[in-house]
């Protein structure tokens, strides 16, 4: 009579198989794990000049890796116990699988933030796949060497994560590791590890999991496709304190108030003789930290600083977006962002109304020129909508012009000295109507490639040591980033020199500049979590009577506002009487004062920071603002829940009247262009 093993001894030992082989392959994930982030720490503080304590942002960072790794671990392990008891072999490959493109995602993750000191987050999904293309492109990234490495990475990459299977665990050994893995899950989670926060932005962008980031905030977006209106209020005049007292008319129209704004520029300027001319100058990546007055990293803009000598100067200036897709929206229209920024909406754009399409009905010629194409984040739409009248992009200049230098055979198009020359060559001398010109740079970007580099490597380091008076211990660290402060350099050049041309245009004693920058550099790490916004603003013009410096807060949403109530308050325009202006005017007082409330949109996918006066809600955490944009963190539960609402009011109405056509009504439609 044969002998036959007990049903339950086998199914023991294929247990006993499967707790062996999976932490075997869950030891080498945790190995390497480890590694990637000692290779992380590693990287970011050799590119970057940073005040943090290496080991520190190591092991704790570990923690936050550990807590996903195990979270990952918890979950394979489940699903390869169930496989493996009927595919043993399958169940093994499945999880090598799944840890190997897990380990490639943490790698490329990381490699993405040590760039930018920003972990890849809901952003990515903002873009269209050819916007995404020309991003990789121009960084000069997407190469054969690149290529290359990935392809053989891939198979590289599954036989590293397989080396545990050569590792001398024992069964007993695997269930040490899954009683801990299971302990760590429970501790890091119900604690609430994963949502502490730091005092800085920075330290918790050091210290989070990107990979554990990317997938939460991945979550997010996916989960709030559908968005539920809830019942808006309209403050029928806003607090007290703001610098205009908004009167708003319907709840159907959220935005929409009277056109009651004050002239806050007239009494610094002179009696023009015409209409005048004006002229907006947006610069890339031109942050307060690094240009102009109290400049913490010292100012790498010596010809703005001396323009704004003899100019109307905001030190305390703010774009509304941290990125440039929200620039020519939150200047021009004071617009709501929408979903993903206004200019998402293409083709079809909520009815609304701009500075541009109210100057052109106003008797203005309009132009833009930018040296990329005007494609990228859908400007061009947007212009179209406007009717301007002249677009001149990267297809519109002459032959004898270069375009920027390259180093993967992709680049954005021509650097600013020549988008400056091609504008002025075609810009119209003899018009019988005023202008308004918007030039917009685009050379100080990732990658910084710029001409005659040489030049403004050696003007840099004649620039720290001369001008900046950098000690020598400390030169190295500025040099970490060398491209980003030469294309600095050399975009004020190029503005200057473009000043120096525009002294030729007819109408040159009889025009105003507007010049800002599109928002701060995230390439160089930041002080706080608003300097990405923090931006000068300068209003320039032969007509001004004298210069003043102003520490009031003003945004890009004010801008609109306080041009045209200017200028209807001299000359007969004709103007809306209700307008969707989300801006109020811009802030002249001589003293630090915030009277401004205004949401900001850090990239396409995160509407998370908030100013209301003289705070600033920014990730769920209260700060308090101060001059140059400082911030210090509060807790007064009783101001943040105030804010917090004021914030939830107006991302309900951003989606509701962007969604559904509810910017202006119908009998406003006359003033479209």
């Amino acid at each position: 009579m044969s002998q036959h093993s007990p049903l339950g001894s086998n199914l023991l030992e294929t247990i006993r198989t499967g707790f062996v082989k999976f932490w075997k392959l869950g030891l080498s994930f945790i190995i390497l794990i480890v590694l990637l982030r000692l290779v992380e720490v590693f990287i970011v503080f050799n590119i970057h000049d940073l005040n943090r304590n290496q080991t520190y942002i190591f092991f704790q960072g570990l923690v936050y890796d550990l807590g996903w790794a195990f979270y990952i671990l918890g979950l394979l392990f489940i699903f390869h116990l169930l496989i493996h008891l009927y595919l043993p072999r399958f169940a093994n490959v499945f999880v090598q699988c799944c840890l190997t493109l897990l380990i490639l995602l943490q790698a490329g993750l990381f490699f993405y933030f040590t760039k930018m000191l920003l972990p890849l987050g809901q952003d990515l999904y903002a873009y269209s796949f050819d916007d995404i293309v020309s991003t990789v492109k121009a960084s000069g990234e997407l190469n054969l060497f690149n290529i290359g490495l990935i392809i053989i990475g891939l198979p590289l990459a599954y036989v590293i994560t397989g080396f545990g299977k050569w590792l001398p665990v024992t069964y007993k050994l695997s269930k040490i590791f899954a009683v801990t893995c299971y302990a760590y899950i429970l501790l890091y989670f119900v604690i609430g590890y994963d949502q502490r926060k730091y005092p800085s932005e920075l330290d918790n962008f050091l210290l989070v999991n990107k990979s554990y980031y990317f997938y939460t905030q991945s979550y997010d977006y996916f989960t709030t496709q559908n968005y539920l209106y809830f019942d808006f209020f309209l403050a029928e005049k806003g607090s007290e304190q703001l610098l205009v007292q908004k009167e708003f008319i319907d709840s159907n129209y959220p935005f929409l108030h009277t056109n009651d704004y004050p002239d806050v520029l007239g009494p610094f300027f002179e009696d023009f003789d015409e209409q005048p001319d004006i002229v907006f100058v947006i610069i890339e990546g031109m942050g307060k930290a690094y240009s102009g007055e109290d400049a913490y990293l010292g100012s790498f803009t010596p010809f703005l600083d001396s323009l704004s000598e003899h100019s109307l100067y905001w030190k305390n200036g703010m774009s509304t977006t941290g990125r440039t897709f929200g620039v020519l929206t939150g200047i021009f229209g004071s617009l709501p962002y929408g979903r993903n920024g206004f200019m998402e909406l293409a083709p079809n754009l909520p009815s609304h109304f701009t500075f541009l399409s109210l100057m052109k009905q106003n008797g203005y010629f309009t132009n833009y020129h930018i040296g990329a194409d005007k494609n990228f984040d859908n400007v061009g739409t947007f212009l179209s909508y406007q009717k301007v009248d002249r677009i001149l992009d990267l297809s519109s200049f002459d032959e004898d012009f270069e375009e920027t230098p390259s180093r993967s055979g992709f680049s954005w198009g021509y650097p600013d000295k020549a988008m400056f020359e091609n504008g002025m060559r075609k810009l119209p001398r003899n018009l019988s109507q005023p202008q308004v010109s918007i030039f917009q740079t685009q050379t100080s970007h990732d990658p910084f490639i710029i001409p005659n580099e040489q030049k403004y490597f050696d003007m840099l380091g004649k620039h720290l040591s001369q001008n900046l008076k950098i000690p020598v211990n400390q030169v190295e660290n500025y040099m970490k980033y060398r491209s980003m402060y030469a294309s600095l350099l050399y975009v004020d050049e190029a503005v200057k020199e473009f000043f120096e041309e525009y002294k030729s245009m007819p109408n040159y004693e009889n025009t105003i500049f507007i010049l800002t920058g599109d928002h701060r550099l995230p390439e160089v790490p930041m002080s706080s979590t608003i300097d990405r916004f923090h931006v000068p603003i300068i209003i320039y013009s032969p007509k001004l009577k004298e210069p003043r410096r102003f520490h009031g807060v003003s945004t890009h949403f004010e801008i609109t506002p306080t041009l045209l109530s200017f200028l209807s308050n001299r000359y007969e325009m004709e103007l809306p009487t209700l307008v969707h202006w989300k801006g109020y005017v811009m802030d002249t007082s001589a003293t630090f004062q915030s009277k401004v409330s205004n949401p900001l949109m850090r990239n396409k996918n995160q509407l998370i920071d908030y100013i209301s006066e003289e705070y600033v809600l920014s990730d769920d955490q209260l700060y308090k603002l101060s001059d140059n944009m400082n911030l210090d963190p509060i807790y007064d539960n009783a101001i943040k829940d105030k804010i917090k609402a004021e914030f939830e009011n107006y991302k309900n109405s951003n989606r509701f009247a962007t969604e559904n056509d509810q910017i202006i009504t119908d009998s406003l439609k006359v003033y479209l262009p």
